[in-house]
């Protein structure tokens, strides 16, 4: 088939595989001079990057399916952290995701992660305000009811074994 017959999509795409590393403007320059065609470098680059795009695995096609279903890329983390099952870390979600061909950040895995519940926080001093809350509840009635359990059995630490057997009773 003559140039002049083909398509000028063909005709970069033609050019493209005898010249995989060619720029976009060196294609355009390269048919002009081959072929005698003008040919646009908007429509070598797009040429250029669908051929690049073309070989990548079914995960490639997977993924354009996944976007277009709607899946966003925390949906995606969510479902990869969720089969991992166990203790999840950020490196090993964003290598399966990478597998894929999909790119995330450590800090979007981490935020997903900790919404989801997978990530621990880290123990700090209680806020002030529950130790107000906890101190709010204790009542002169029960501290004085307290006094007398302990005077009852004769110490603080008996009235703590008392209090730890009904706990586990109740």
């Amino acid at each position: 088939m003559k140039a002049a017959e083909q398509s000028k999509s063909d005709v970069v795409r033609a050019y493209i595989n005898r010249r995989p590393n060619a720029t976009a403007t060196e294609v355009v320059r390269g048919i002009k001079r081959e072929a005698g065609i003008d040919v646009s470098i908007a429509l070598a680059a797009k040429i250029k990057r669908e051929t690049a795009a073309a070989p990548a695995s079914s995960a490639g096609a997977s993924k354009a399916r996944a976007s277009k279903a709607g899946a966003s890329k925390a949906e995606q983390i969510r479902q990869v952290a969720g089969s991992m099952g166990g203790r999840v870390r950020p490196r090993d979600v964003i290598a399966t995701l990478a597998e894929q061909g999909v790119k995330v950040s450590s800090a979007q895995v981490s935020t997903v992660l900790r919404t989801m519940g997978m990530k621990r926080r880290r123990r700090g001093r209680r806020p002030a305000a529950a130790i107000e809350s906890m101190a709010s509840t204790l009542t002169l009635d029960s501290l004085l009811a307290a006094k007398r359990l302990v005077s009852q059995l004769g110490s603080i630490e008996a009235a703590k074994t008392a209090v730890d057997a009904l706990a586990k009773l109740g």
